[in-house]
């Protein structure tokens, strides 16, 4: 499935109160379009973040939305979430000339394995 902001159900409360974004809605949740054969409980519907693949990036690049840097056990850490997949990325920076990727993870980690939907 792709991964877009669109991940709201079909029938649910923005696919009811938008009637411009329906079919956006209807193809994130087919699985024959964009969406998955299991969206986190058994059912077909939206991608849950870890079966999808953000297709923006490629042409925008990771698109942070937030960068924070702090200090631990002694170590400086930088720390960033990527707007597009809720995903997060943990760097050591205690050698500044050298960061070190520390950590990968999902903000949620139930958004890994189910749909916004589903999870929330």
């Amino acid at each position: 499935g792709i991964q877009d902001e669109e991940f709201a159900n079909v029938n649910g409360t923005l696919y009811m109160a938008d009637e411009g974004i329906r079919e956006t809605l209807a193809e994130m949740n087919d699985p024959n379009i964009d969406g998955c054969a299991d969206g986190g409980d058994g059912q077909p519907g939206a991608c849950a973040l870890g079966d999808t693949v953000d297709e923006r990036s490629a042409k925008d690049g990771y698109a942070a939305e937030a960068v924070k840097v702090g200090q631990a056990c002694g170590k400086t850490y930088l720390v960033t979430v990527s707007e597009k997949n809720s995903v997060g990325f943990l760097y050591d920076l205690t050698d500044i000339t050298s960061p070190q990727l520390t950590q990968v993870f999902h903000l949620s980690p139930e958004s890994e394995t189910k749909n916004p939907t589903v999870a929330y």
